[in-house]
């Protein structure tokens, strides 16, 4: 298995999580604990991501339950938050965090602009979802936790959907499936 080529800053939109191998970001109310256990990445990961990203595009529900002045990688990047709301007027404030009140695309189109040529990680499956949907996702970055919870919040919810194939991009093949294994700790 050939591991991910550093990230690039393109002005990409990336729809980037960690997950658990069964498909959740999230514990069932936004909890994020199971990411507290110590698990190792690529060395230089961190660095790599914090700098590529020019901004964030989360959805409402996630902002409301993350931590008080929570910051992306721990706080090792400081850069523009946008909030998609269909309620505004009663998120909220931090500094350096705005609230958007409109299309998903055209939220899109206000944080690619803030990034500045930089990468926007979208954290939210539900924004996510959409625009995947309307083809605005460049990149799909997922880093697979080894944990099983069971349930929660999902990376991708469609039920009645349709199917979307996805080209692997660290491969010769776009089509590999990606083979993992693991034992119970």
């Amino acid at each position: 298995m050939h591991d991910t080529e550093p990230q690039t800053a393109g002005g990409k939109m990336l729809w980037h999580f960690s997950m658990s191998l069964d498909g959740f970001v999230a514990g069932p109310d936004h909890e994020m604990d199971w990411m507290n256990r110590a698990t190792a990445g690529r060395p230089g990961i961190v660095d790599e991501y914090v700098s590529t990203l020019g901004a964030v595009l989360g959805g409402r529900e996630g902002w409301d339950f993350a931590a008080d002045d929570q910051r992306p990688y721990g706080g090792l990047w400081e850069g523009p938050i946008f909030v998609l709301t269909h309620h505004p007027d009663d998120a909220k404030p931090a500094d350096g965090v705005t609230f958007l009140n409109c299309d998903v695309a055209e939220a899109a189109r206000i944080v690619l602009e803030a990034a500045a040529g930089k990468n926007v990680e979208v954290h939210s499956p539900t924004i996510g979802r959409q625009l995947l949907e309307r083809g605005l996702i460049d990149e799909i970055d997922l880093h697979i936790v080894p944990v099983l919870l069971g349930q929660g919040r999902r990376l991708y919810d469609n039920p009645g959907g349709v199917p979307v194939h996805l080209h692997l991009v660290n491969s010769d093949d776009p089509t590999a499936e990606v083979n993992l294994r693991y034992r119970p700790v």
